[in-house]
């Protein structure tokens, strides 16, 4: 998840920025503070999920992460669901060599399946993260093939996201643009893993990609062109959604007390202004697939999380109809480790020992009132 923080320092994808070919049309800026467009009636309720671990991506070297407890993840995403009502498991599977994925398959397997047995929906990401210099797309398809034969018969897998962030060169601890064949590999593998799953009778498994919000203006124009040439009309007809990931007053804007105006301004930039660059209309549904805001000793309270959520999560729901908004997912579950300095580490709705903190009640209570 996330991107470094140079990357939102820099003023990435600001007016200001670097030019595009669409840099003058407003819906490549977004939206300013009172200037929202107003909400559509209607819509389909969202369909809520959420990152069950608590190891995220860093800015800077990798950091370990307390271990899991699972009898207490569960526990917490139960109260998070209440009822029976839908919620999703967004679980994540990095490749790096075969061996090595290998044994991720096998562990997220079992996870999934526990999670499956509790009622829970589940959504795999296959990251793309080579250790071959010069990338390693064939053994990234292959992984893909192997994964959808493993997870096709639970029948809780509902959803696949192929290749995180992929337009995100900057982070290779977080994001697969930063690595060799990463773009090929997402416009190969959507069609790949969908024409698999097909074959295996699991249609209403749906596939999709991801796109970090933002990265500066000529580097996405870019991204989205590639995305329409070389995907095409196969890549098209296989894509179901595409996954917008969203940190704002972390990366992108890096700083902002009106979390609902940024968020708004992502739906619109992702929607109006880069996907009808890659060629993709407004039938293709969006996604949030990784929103979040952390924690910290010094400039982000408990407190401003749970606001930041709860304005987030509205935004979403308000606004699904104005961009065909099907689905939400916080990032994450619990800290990583709440005693370390790294914000990173602090993306929790619970702290790493699986107490509350505030944005835990107030996301169970969003889930309750505006889920399908």
């Amino acid at each position: 998840m996330a991107a470094a923080l140079l990357v939102a320092l820099a003023g990435a994808g600001t007016p200001g920025g670097a030019p595009s070919a669409r840099a003058g049309e407003t819906d490549c800026v977004g939206t300013a503070p009172g200037q929202l467009p107003e909400p559509d009636r209607g819509g389909r309720r969202l369909r809520f999920g959420i990152y069950p671990g608590g190891t995220a991506g860093q800015v800077g070297l990798p950091a370990p992460a307390t271990p899991d407890v699972p009898a207490k993840t569960l526990a917490a995403l139960r109260e998070l669901r209440g009822g029976r009502r839908p919620f999703v498991t967004h679980l994540y599977l990095n490749y790096r060599n075969p061996e090595q994925a290998k044994g991720v398959l096998d562990d997220l397997e079992v996870e999934g399946r526990r999670y499956a047995r509790a009622g829970f929906k589940l959504e795999y990401v296959i990251t793309y993260r080579p250790e071959k210099e010069g990338g390693d797309v064939p053994g990234f398809l292959a992984y893909v093939r192997k994964a959808v034969r493993r997870l096709a018969p639970i029948g809780r897998f509902k959803e696949l996201q192929v290749t995180n962030e992929a337009n995100q060169t900057a982070t290779p601890d977080s994001s697969d643009g930063a690595f060799a064949g990463a773009r090929e590999a997402l416009v190969q593998g959507v069609p790949f893993a969908k024409e698999e799953l097909v074959r295996l009778g699991r249609r209403d498994v749906e596939v999709g990609f991801n796109w970090f919000y933002r990265t500066d203006p000529a580097s996405e124009e870019d991204f989205w062109q590639y995305i329409d040439r070389e995907g095409g009309e196969r890549f098209q007809a296989a894509l179901d959604w595409v996954g917008l990931d969203a940190y704002p007053g972390t990366f992108f804007p890096p700083s902002t007390s009106d979390y609902r105006s940024s968020m708004v301004g992502a739906f619109i930039v992702l929607r109006r202004c880069y996907m009808p660059v890659g060629d993709l209309g407004k039938h293709v549904p969006i996604h949030v697939t990784e929103n979040g805001y952390p924690t910290d000793l010094l400039l982000r309270t408990e407190a401003t999380q749970a606001t930041a959520l709860e304005q987030m999560v509205r935004a979403t729901h308000d606004y699904r109809q104005n961009f065909n908004i099907t689905d939400y997912r916080w990032f994450d579950l619990r800290d990583a480790d709440t005693s370390s300095p790294s914000f990173g580490q602090h993306y929790g709705l619970l702290h790493d020992d699986y107490t509350p903190k505030p944005a835990f009640a107030v996301y169970r209570d969003l889930v309750a009132e505006l889920s399908r």
